[in-house]
C-alpha cells in the first residue's frame, strides 16, 4: 500500500530558489538559504527548521524521513501543511 505524501519533490538536477509552504491561512515562500537547523525525532514523526518566518514545526501520524533526507538536499519544493499538523511558532529574540 502506497502512502500518500504531503510534499512534492523536485526532478534531480532541478533547483528553486524557494521553498512553498502551504498553511490553513497562507502561503510563504522560504528561500533555502533562511532555512537551518533542521531536525527530526528518532522516529521521525516530527520535523522542525527554522526560516525567516519563525520555527515550523510538522507533525505526522506516518513517519517524515523522506521528506527530511529531500530537504537536505534541497529537493522539495512545496510542503501542504493542509493536509499535515503543521505550526509556525514566533522565535524568541
Amino acid at each position: 500500500m502506497s502512502q500518500e505524501k504531503y510534499w512534492s519533490l523536485l526532478a534531480p538536477g532541478t533547483h528553486l530558489p524557494r521553498l512553498w509552504l502551504v498553511l490553513s491561512q497562507e502561503h510563504l515562500l522560504i528561500g533555502w538559504e533562511n532555512i537551518s537547523r533542521i531536525r527530526a525525532t528518532v522516529d521521525f514523526l516530527s520535523l522542525s527548521f527554522e526560516c525567516e518566518h519563525g520555527i515550523v514545526q510538522i507533525d505526522s501520524p506516518t513517519s517524515l524521513q523522506e521528506l527530511f533526507e529531500n530537504l537536505q538536499v534541497e529537493r522539495v519544493w512545496k510542503i501542504d501543511g493542509t493536509k499535515l499538523k503543521i505550526r509556525l511558532l514566533q522565535q524568541e529574540e
